[in-house]
């Protein structure tokens, strides 16, 4: 403190106009405390100590408290924004954590109002002594009980903290890759053709014309190609040779849908005849199944290779138990041709079916006693159906009026995503052998085939490909 007699450090004069132009206004910003008046000689001086407090509308510590409240929002806000994309089983995690070390009196969080509080053992006086335990008779006593618990955690806590996490699962809505044709190739629009498959030595074929085009990913393996013609012929071709093994007769009318089980060939035509064939036999056939009143444009074996299902243009779906040329069942619902069709190999005797586009349904039935189990609307003409090997999933390709690529979660029908880029119906669909993969296509102005990876395999099931390695294999005319 420095003060000298009858003089200050700060002074202002009276007038009044001089304090309102000075920098400093005493009358607002600064408030002079223990003034000390002297009387020397004949005049009257002030005197005033150089400590000077400021003025405010609320005290230091509201005012920290204000900031710092302020500060905490920020800072709550910045962090909310940056785990946005954290999953919802982390953030519950960190907040049970969170309640059970460092409880609070009032909480205002909606996840933690959903915890149940019996689910969370207390930890108010964790150290304190209990009364012996009475055992009651016919009680039996577990190492989950609260009072054997060695944290402050229940057992359904602890369960649901060291739960694996399931990882965010992200569908590509874009092919990785696409074969789009000249107008000399050109994929048939057509509902009743069946064209691209992909067989289990990783090999895609392909018919476009008079002509069978192969791809494979550099693997070379001896394996057979079922051919179905316009004529009603069937041949048989060895793939790695490029040879024809065999000719088969029977049909009137074109092939357009064919389908292995072990050595049996099961062909269907517009003749309406189902042919089981078999290339150990001399005969054309070894057996047939008619039924049908219009052509046959859909056949499907289940896993186990004891049940087919056939779906013909006149809104038939009939179910065959092995070799019995008499049909087990017919599967009545659907107003429109049924070309896709397929198992489930997830759960026995359960079938899906799709209709037509003057039914746009897709039905799920248990073959057993031919109960509709589920009905949905797609609203567009469901052109193939296939499950998943690995997930309870099943893919759609759809024709009129929308040409999607659809995948649903069975059975609750939520639809995972929808895959959008074809011009005209997908009337074309083949999955790879490793369940990953999925080929589309499309004819008409579209003109293409498409290639999406949709499915997560098990790493222990997985095999190393390369996706970019297509390369035309051979060509079979």
């Amino acid at each position: 403190m420095y003060q000298q007699e009858n003089k200050s450090i700060f002074t202002f004069p009276r007038s009044s106009s001089s304090s309102q132009g000075s920098v400093l206004n005493a009358s607002n910003d600064i408030s002079f405390g223990n003034a000390v008046n002297s009387q020397q000689g004949n005049g009257i001086g002030h005197s005033y100590r150089d400590r000077f407090i400021p003025v405010r509308s609320e005290d230091m510590i509201s005012e920290f408290q204000r900031r710092s409240a302020s500060t905490k929002q920020q800072n709550r806000k910045r962090k909310l924004s940056e785990a946005d994309n954290d999953q919802e089983s982390d953030r519950l995690r960190k907040i049970i954590v969170q309640r059970i070390m460092f409880p609070t009196r009032s909480i205002n969080d909606e996840i933690t109002k959903n915890i149940d509080a019996s689910s969370v053992s207390s930890t108010d006086n964790i150290l304190n002594f209990q009364k012996s335990f009475n055992r009651r008779p016919g009680f039996i006593d577990t190492p989950y009980r609260e009072t054997y618990a060695t944290t402050p955690f229940s057992h359904d806590i602890e369960k649901l903290m060291v739960a694996p996490q399931k990882s965010n699962r992200k569908i590509n809505p874009q092919p990785y890759q696409m074969l789009a044709f000249c107008n000399d190739l050109t994929l048939k629009d057509d509902f009743y053709l069946n064209i691209v498959d992909w067989s289990s030595f990783d090999t895609l074929s392909l018919g476009l014309d008079c002509s069978v085009y192969l791809w494979n990913t550099g693997t070379s393996k001896n394996f057979q190609l079922a051919v179905g013609t316009t004529e009603g012929k069937v041949q048989i071709w060895d793939a790695q040779k490029l040879m024809k093994v065999r000719d088969f007769d029977g049909h009137r009318s074109r092939v357009g849908t064919l389908e292995w089980n072990k050595n049996i060939l099961s062909t269907g035509s517009g003749d309406r005849i189902i042919y089981h064939r078999d290339q150990r036999s001399p005969d054309d056939y070894i057996q047939a199944f008619t039924g049908h009143k219009s052509e046959v444009c859909g056949l499907k074996w289940n896993l186990e290779g004891d049940q087919l299902a056939s779906g013909g243009n006149a809104n038939e779906l009939f179910l065959w138990e092995g070799m019995n040329p008499t049909s087990v069942r017919k599967l009545e619902g659907h107003k429109a041709a049924i070309r896709a069709i397929s198992w489930s190999p997830h759960a026995r005797n359960l079938l899906a079916s799709g209709g037509g586009h003057l039914d746009r349904q897709i039905r799920f039935w248990n073959t057993v006693d031919g109960r509709t189990l589920a009905c949905y609307n797609a609203k567009s003409q469901v052109c193939n159906l296939q499950w998943s090997s690995t997930v309870n999933e099943i893919v759609s390709t759809h024709g009129w009026w929308k040409n999607d690529v659809m995948i649903w979660k069975y059975p609750s029908m939520q639809k995972i995503a929808t895959l959008k880029g074809h011009t005209y119906r997908v009337l074309y669909f083949s999955i790879s052998p490793n369940g990953e993969d999925i080929v589309t296509g499309a004819g008409g102005d579209d003109n293409t085939l498409r290639f999406w990876k949709i499915f997560n395999t098990p790493s222990k099931n997985k095999k190393t490909e390369n996706k970019c390695s297509w390369k035309l294999d051979g060509l079979i005319r």
